[in-house]
Parts: structure tokens; C-alpha cells; sequence
């Protein structure tokens, strides 16, 4: 870091300078003028163009946070309660920037601002996570920000709707497994199929179990028909998987996982 970005906003003008030019030309690229329509799901994290002559352009996003014309603020995504943690969990990487450079206006989840504020965090979201363009969505008082990370096809845009499941608790969320024991009330211990990151979005699916199943599944030598059936494979949210993680303290590794991926 030079000396010239030893403050904020010093910093975020650099990555303004750097982000605009980008995202004209990123505009360019994809035409985004041509499309009449958007739509951002956030159960699927995905960002549609649509236009009236049937071209679709689909992104991958992370929503950054919004701007409220009401109050003058700047809210960060990951602080919003009603945003999916699949949409911004990206974010902590942005976080972590601000804690190492001592930037209060990255590790804050409130703070006042105004419409250049919004732009400026998208900018400084799209330095640090190495986005592909941006966009800003108007919502009655709100602007809401996001950066694209990658272009989707849409045979990646309907695998991605497979992979989302509702949550009574959390809206919406990524599709995890879990045995029958686990809960968010008590220790029983936890078992992953890999070592997962709230932070990273894993090609593969969240699967975890208890103590007692992974000495059946030891005793069985892997999971087969009598470990499958002591563990009872349930579906949760990713968020809900990770409140059970937090709540066990520990993670083990498991062999294989249960559904044959590698």
C-alpha cells in the first residue's frame, strides 16, 4: 500500500479511478443498454438481463450493501439481516481488508453516506474481490449495489436454482445435508465431507454428521446402507449448517462423502 492510500478515501478514489473506466467498458462488452429488463434473485445469486427480443445475459453476484435516500446511510450487506449469506459472503474478504488497513468505513455496518458512497464501496468491493463489472438497482428509498464475479450460461444459471432451498429461519439459502442428530440446541459433535469456509462458495455440497454417525460410518467402512439409515440425511440451509458448526465448536474430516462427489 503507498502512501498516497493511507486513508480511505484516498484509497477509494483510487479504486473509483480504476473501477469506472472498467465498468464502461464492461457495459460495452455485454451491451447492457439493449436490455430492457433486470431482475437480481437472491435465492439463486444471480443477476438476469432480459430484453424484449429474447437475448438473456445472466452474472453471478455479490450484493455489496445499499444506500437509503431516507436516511442518508450506507449499509453493508453482510450487516443486513435480510440479505442471504450466499450473496454476500464474499464480503469478509473486503472486511478483513478494512480491519488490516485499520479502514473503519469497511469493518462498520451503518455508517452515513450518500449516493458517491454506494460507488465508492462498490469500487473498493471490486478491487479487493477482482470483479467483472457492477451495477446499481433502484428499490423505492434504496440503491442497492453488486458486483458480477462471472458471466452465466444457462445451463449454470438452472444449476445454480437446484443448488438454492427455502428456510423457514432464513429466507433462503444453499442447499446443505446433515444426519438426523445434529442440531443448533446441542454438542454432538461434527463431521464434514471437506473443511468448509462460510466465506467460500464450495463446487461441491455441504455434508456433516455427529459423533455417534461417524462411528457407525467407521465401523461400516464408509457410508453404505446400514450408516445411511442410522444417519437419517436431512436438508437445512447453508446458514442454519453453519449455526450448527458454530454451535459444536469443532470440525472433523470425513472419508468420502455420502453423495459420491470427489
Amino acid at each position: 500500500m503507498t502512501g498516497a492510500d493511507n486513508t480511505f478515501e484516498n484509497f477509494s478514489d483510487r479504486c473509483l479511478e480504476d473501477f469506472m473506466p472498467r465498468q464502461e467498458a464492461f457495459k460495452t462488452l455485454y451491451n447492457l443498454e439493449s436490455y430492457e429488463e433486470w431482475y437480481y434473485d437472491h435465492g439463486v445469486g444471480a443477476f438476469e438481463f432480459k430484453s424484449h427480443d429474447g437475448r438473456r445475459l445472466y452474472f453471478k453476484y455479490v450484493n455489496i450493501g445499499s444506500y437509503s435516500t431516507k436516511t442518508d446511510t450506507w449499509n453493508w450487506a453482510w450487516a443486513n439481516s435480510s440479505t442471504p449469506l450466499h450473496v454476500s459472503r464474499a464480503l469478509k474478504k473486503v472486511k478483513q481488508y478494512g480491519e488490516s488497513h485499520d479502514f473503519t468505513e469497511l469493518t462498520t455496518g451503518l455508517i452515513d453516506g450518500d449516493e458517491y458512497t454506494g460507488w465508492a464501496m462498490t469500487a473498493v468491493a471490486a478491487e479487493v474481490l477482482s470483479a467483472i463489472g457492477g451495477y446499481r438497482a433502484p428499490h423505492e428509498h434504496l440503491f442497492i449495489y453488486f458486483i458480477f464475479t462471472d458471466e452465466l450460461t444457462p445451463e449454470q444459471y438452472e444449476a445454480l436454482k437446484e443448488k438454492r432451498i427455502e428456510c423457514g429461519v432464513h429466507n433462503v439459502g444453499r442447499v446443505a445435508f446433515i444426519c438426523q442428530h445434529l442440531n443448533k440446541n446441542t454438542k454432538t459433535g461434527f463431521h464434514e465431507a471437506f473443511e468448509s469456509d462460510p466465506s467460500i462458495e464450495p463446487d461441491d455440497d455441504y455434508q456433516a454428521w455427529c459423533d455417534k454417525c461417524e462411528k457407525v460410518r467407521l465401523k461400516e467402512n464408509g457410508w453404505n446402507e446400514r450408516s445411511m439409515a442410522f444417519a437419517q440425511i436431512k436438508v437445512v440451509c447453508d446458514q442454519c449448517y453453519f449455526e450448527i458448526k458454530e454451535r459444536n465448536k469443532k470440525a472433523g474430516k470425513g472419508w468420502r462423502p455420502w453423495l459420491g462427489r470427489h
